[in-house]
């Protein structure tokens, strides 16, 4: 993995990890703000990075691990993730290798949808693939492609401007297991033991699919839980609007 540094004079420290096909320029415009404040670590995980290959987040939850135990006196105030970021900071705070006071988990989608599952497998990463090439090419369309706007229900405009912070090295075999992880994510975590303490925050579009079962299953391992949804947003729009999620971020970290 790769990590980029900001505010370090600030002793709070929030990790910022990305969701599928994102690098760490995923968060370009909202580190500006909270290094104000914080001390802000944003991440490339493995298969993002220019040089590795995603496997599981277990393995990624490690190598950031790793970098916190190395660089940052292996404690962190909250980590941040979006999308499937979500997966590793699952692991990240549950297994407590470092650690982590708080996590925001934003659009931690449940993506096991019965009879289709294997379907989704299937053509998913892709199509995935197929997009990146289409990106890195510079064959850009002013439209996101229909399945992955009926996935995020996302505006357009802040879904496209986000691939921006694709990186050249995306390979299929990172987008297999990426979705192999995805569809798994819920089993691993119906086997955390129920964390009365926890201080986690569930970030999601209102208009954003498949919340309801993630929902469910989150709260049943951390009974504390925040449900905290974005009226007339998709899955990820919080990104496009990073003086919105800055504060959400302060506050949570007040309270």
């Amino acid at each position: 993995m790769q990590a980029k540094e900001f505010g370090k004079e600030h002793e709070r420290k929030i990790v910022l990890i990305p969701g599928n096909m994102m690098s760490w320029r995923q968060f370009e415009n909202v580190i500006p703000i909270l290094e104000k404040d914080f001390h802000v670590i944003a991440v490339s995980t493995d298969g993002y990075d220019e040089k590795t290959e995603f496997t599981t987040a277990e393995k990624s939850a490690e190598s950031i691990e790793k970098y916190i135990t190395d660089n940052l006196d292996s404690h962190i105030d909250l980590v941040f993730g979006e999308s499937f970021g979500a997966a590793t900071v699952g692991m990240l705070f549950n297994r407590q290798k470092v650690k982590v006071d708080s996590i925001i988990m934003s659009g931690p989608q449940y993506m096991r949808l019965g009879v289709f599952t294997g379907l989704i497998k299937r053509i998913v990463p892709g199509n995935q693939y197929r997009l990146t090439q289409k990106i890195k090419s510079g064959r850009k369309s002013g439209k996101m492609p229909l399945m992955l706007k009926l996935y995020t229900r996302a505006d357009d405009e802040n879904m496209l401007k986000m691939f921006e912070a694709m990186p050249d090295n995306i390979t299929l075999k990172t987008l297999q297991n990426c979705t192999d992880e995805a569809l798994r994510l819920y089993e691993v975590i119906d086997k955390f033991e129920p964390d009365q303490n926890a201080k986690v925050s569930i970030w999601h579009g209102a208009k954003e699919p498949n919340m309801k079962k993630a929902l469910e299953k989150l709260k049943r391992a951390f009974p504390a839980v925040e449900d905290k949804p974005f009226e007339g947003m998709g899955h990820g729009d919080i990104i496009g609007h990073p003086e919105i999620m800055a504060a959400e971020i302060r506050k949570f970290m007040e309270r």
